[in-house]
């Protein structure tokens, strides 16, 4: 009997190393490899001029958003929130502005905080450039303001793309600065394909460096980068490794990835996955072999991307702005980051809001915010 249970027990642990290991491949293929799209359930209303949708957190935010239907290949912004069916579980939101909606929307759309959805709907003077970098050009959206001398240079997350810093631009307009969005190695548009994995910033830095030598090849004397997720790794490891850093004045990062290591094991135990989980999963990340399997170019080095605990390693004037909402990337680690640089990182707290969607909630408050740490830090400095 004694020998049956342990038996027993030992089969037990080996299943539960055997479920843990499962979990660490999984979610390390999903922090570095693109997913499918996140479809939902949704019609236009009997008039016209809602859409109805199905119910969860995302789609019964308070804000603006946009729906992308597949089948014609067209956005439509929603705007107020008019009806939620708890029972049926599904919203309605009214179309923005009215009037615009589509003859026909559905059966599935892509839920999305991108509400420009193109150039032109952001600013009238824009052109598309393309940037040289080390595997050839890489495309990029230059908009042109009244200060050539300032520029921002807008740095999407992982598995977005560049359109939906179009939200960032808008906020920086009423500065005046020149805007250029860059893409870079890991995004579906650049030619010829490059990375079939997210290296977390490690390596994407480079592409977003050659778009700041861009810059300054035009006439950029000031440089500001705006990293929104993983974007703000890019930038962090810009601003420190930049050949141009002399020209960085200041980095605006929204709900930011300022430690690898502290975002993944949040992920893990919000899955109910214990610590050691996390840590699984970021040492099949910085093994050779593994990485390899998983498209990386190179394994990840966690030590550099990590801004939490290393004291004092960001010396340029910092804004971070992020929601205590943000189920991906905790406000907590925000806090953290900016304990650990007290001196160069402003940290404001917006209103409660999902993974990079402060905008989204409050165009108002992101830009008043955004533009008077500008204001003070920034340009008051000359």
């Amino acid at each position: 009997m004694l020998t049956t249970r342990r038996g027993i027990a030992c089969l037990a642990f080996l299943v539960a190393v055997g479920s843990l290991f499962g979990f660490a491949v999984i979610m390390a293929r999903k922090i570095v490899r693109r997913g499918p799209k996140d479809y939902r359930r949704a019609e236009l209303t009997a008039d016209g001029r809602r859409v109805r949708i199905d119910l969860d957190a995302y789609t019964k935010a308070h804000g603006d958003f946009a729906v992308f239907d597949p089948a014609t290949a067209r956005y439509t912004r929603v705007g107020e929130v008019t009806l939620i069916d708890e029972d049926q579980k599904f919203v309605e939101r009214r179309i923005h502005p009215s009037g615009s909606g589509p003859v026909t929307l559905g059966p599935v759309v892509d839920w999305t905080p991108d509400v420009f959805f193109e150039p032109s709907a952001v600013a009238g003077r824009f052109e598309e450039v393309h940037i040289t970098t080390a595997y050839g050009a890489a495309p990029a959206w230059l908009f042109e303001g009244r200060n050539a001398d300032t520029w921002v240079i807008h740095i999407h997350g992982s598995w977005t793309d560049r359109s939906i810093m179009f939200r960032d631009v808008h906020a920086f307009s009423p500065l005046g600065f020149t805007s250029l969005v860059p893409s870079f190695r890991s995004d579906l548009e650049v030619s010829p394909p490059q990375a079939e994995s997210s290296h977390l910033g490690q390596t994407e830095w480079r592409d977003v460096d050659s778009a700041v030598a861009y810059a300054v090849a035009h006439g950029a004397q000031r440089i500001m980068l705006s990293g929104w997720s993983m974007g703000g790794t890019i930038a962090l490891l810009t601003a420190e490794r930049s050949a141009y850093r002399d020209r960085i004045a200041g980095i605006v990062l929204v709900g930011p990835v300022t430690s690898w290591r502290k975002t993944i094991t949040a992920g893990a135990e919000a899955a109910g996955v214990p610590a050691v989980g996390a840590g699984l999963v970021m040492s099949l990340l910085q093994a050779p072999p593994f990485a390899k399997m998983l498209g990386l170019d190179e394994p990840i080095n966690f030590d550099a991307l990590e801004w939490v605990d290393i004291p004092n390693r960001v010396s340029i004037p910092t804004l971070v702005l992020h929601s205590s909402a943000d189920q991906e990337v905790p406000w907590e680690i925000s806090a953290a980051f900016q304990r650990a640089n007290p001196d160069s990182v402003t940290l404001i707290h917006l209103p409660e809001a999902h993974h990079t969607q402060e905008w989204n909630v409050s165009p108002h408050t992101f830009t008043n915010e955004l533009t008077s740490w500008i204001n003070k830090r920034i340009l008051s400095k000359g």
